[in-house]
């Protein structure tokens, strides 16, 4: 998926867009071009972005990638109440504990979340801790090297989503769950910011595979049924529906476990969510995961402040869906 955006003053502008579907994982998962472990397919993206560029046909090489939250080490930090050179050091000591890799073969990156006051008295600080594998960054520069594109930033899907939604008028914390074809990442947002996040390998191909195994039928087949029909079946279109709900139940399961994480942790309740990625393209999925969390849809506007040719409105909705990441990182870059 990409996204062309040019800004005018004040206002960004969709110049321009390319999304390439491929479906050769439904029949073999080991083709997807990445899955929840950190290798991606190098000659597979290449060969993908080239074909999406031509179509296209872009004014510009200058790119900005997204790296998606499994392939990522992100976790939340409480120390005391220093300086940043002081949070620095103290960061990059206990980074070691939680990223799995020498830290030599990481690219480390934090942000200070907020501050409290701890049962003791003194002042203590909450760390987002980002860690990216230094092999993975090389990955991504020579896709897109390989794709004749000049790569600028790589940032973590989930910061993109957060911008693109633009809700720096309300503070409050809300849920964002982005279900991705094998994976599904879990975020809190607050404003323009990402507090917590976290990841569970089940996704769209999860329920697919459902319908295979019930059904009796092609793994093609299972994901245009799920597609068409999504959790709206009536009459003989319902038994559809009920295959898929008890695995969708373990995804909702999951991510309700990572909401009471970070509600525990801060002490905020969270009570609005919204739903990305393929799995908002799932008919009836957001009002069956209101009705299992008993949480409130929040139906953020991406192109609020982005203008786009009138021939779209019909396809608003799917489109703020798709390009939610790509345009989130080309704010990104304007800012």
């Amino acid at each position: 998926k990409i996204a062309e955006v040019s800004r005018h003053r004040s206002r960004f502008k969709l110049d321009n867009y390319g999304i390439l579907e491929t479906r050769r994982y439904l029949d073999d998962p080991s083709a997807a071009i990445q899955t929840g472990s950190l290798k991606i397919s190098e000659h597979e993206a290449v060969k993908l972005l080239k074909i999406l560029i031509k179509e296209m046909k872009p004014r510009t090489k200058l790119a900005l990638f997204s790296v998606p939250s499994f392939s990522v080490f992100v976790t939340v930090l409480d120390m005391p109440a220093m300086t940043p050179q002081d949070t620095d050091k103290a960061v990059m000591f206990q980074a070691r504990q939680f990223i799995p890799l020498q830290i030599s073969e990481v690219s480390i990156d934090w942000s200070k979340i907020d501050e409290y006051e701890s049962n003791r008295g003194t002042r203590n600080q909450r760390i987002l801790l980002v860690g990216i594998p230094n092999e993975l960054i090389e990955t991504y520069k020579r896709i897109a090297r390989g794709a004749g594109l000049r790569l600028v930033f790589l940032e973590l899907d989930s910061f993109a989503l957060a911008r693109a939604f633009n809700n720096a008028a309300n503070n409050s914390p809300y849920l964002v769950v982005d279900m991705g074809g094998e994976a599904t990442t879990a975020s809190v947002v607050e404003g323009l910011a990402l507090r917590y996040s976290g990841n569970l390998d089940k996704g769209g191909l999860y329920l697919t595979q459902a319908l295979t195994r019930s059904l009796g039928i092609s793994t093609p087949r299972a994901e245009d049924l799920k597609r068409k029909k999504g959790l709206l079946g009536k009459g003989g279109e319902l038994e559809l529906s009920t295959l898929m709900l008890g695995f969708l139940d373990v995804i909702i399961e999951e991510v309700t476990k990572i909401k009471s994480l970070y509600e525990e942790r801060y002490g905020k309740k969270i009570q609005r969510f919204t739903i990305t990625g393929g799995g908002a393209n799932l008919a009836g999925f957001s009002q069956y995961f209101a009705d299992a969390s008993q949480l409130e849809v929040y139906s953020p506007q991406i192109f609020a402040d982005v203008v786009y040719d009138t021939k779209l409105q019909p396809i608003e909705r799917q489109l703020q869906n798709d390009l939610a990441i790509a345009v989130g990182l080309a704010k990104k870059y304007f800012n």
